[in-house]
């Protein structure tokens, strides 16, 4: 069994792999939180990106444990300054350094990046996350 993030948007759910070697803090604190239920507050602002608030203790956590600049397609970033979560589903013109916890798995990737384009003419788009455990051959 492994355990993943599960991100559903619309009705459809991807999986994210958590990178708890890189950012094993803020796994744990994520971890801790969910599920959580958002609503996407901004897209587009590097132009390849959701971004949502989470609310709770985690809402407190500041740490750059992670740090990257040039956000790979896929990347699950959390950024302590606005209390949210940024997912990134393309290449993109950076913002700013995020602190990367997770990865939307390969196979669900271009599938994802479908589903955040769409949205864009959409504000307001509720998003949940949970850990879910999946069989290793699943993920």
């Amino acid at each position: 069994m492994k355990t993943m993030l599960k991100i559903t948007l619309e009705g459809e759910s991807y999986l994210a792999d958590l990178l708890w070697d890189e950012a094993p803090q803020t796994c744990k604190a994520y971890a801790e939180a969910c599920p959580v239920e958002s609503r996407i507050f901004s897209a587009k602002i590097c132009d390849a990106e959701v971004t949502y608030p989470v609310p709770g203790p985690i809402a407190d956590f500041d740490l750059m444990e992670n740090p990257k600049f040039d956000e790979p397609a896929g990347a699950v970033c959390w950024y302590g300054m606005w209390s949210s979560i940024c997912i990134f589903f393309d290449i993109c013109e950076p913002f700013g350094t995020c602190n990367m916890f997770a990865r939307v798995i390969e196979r669900d990737r271009e599938r994802f990046a479908e589903a955040c384009r769409a949205i864009w003419e959409k504000p307001g788009v509720l998003i949940r996350n949970e850990i879910v455990e999946i069989e290793d051959e699943e993920a």
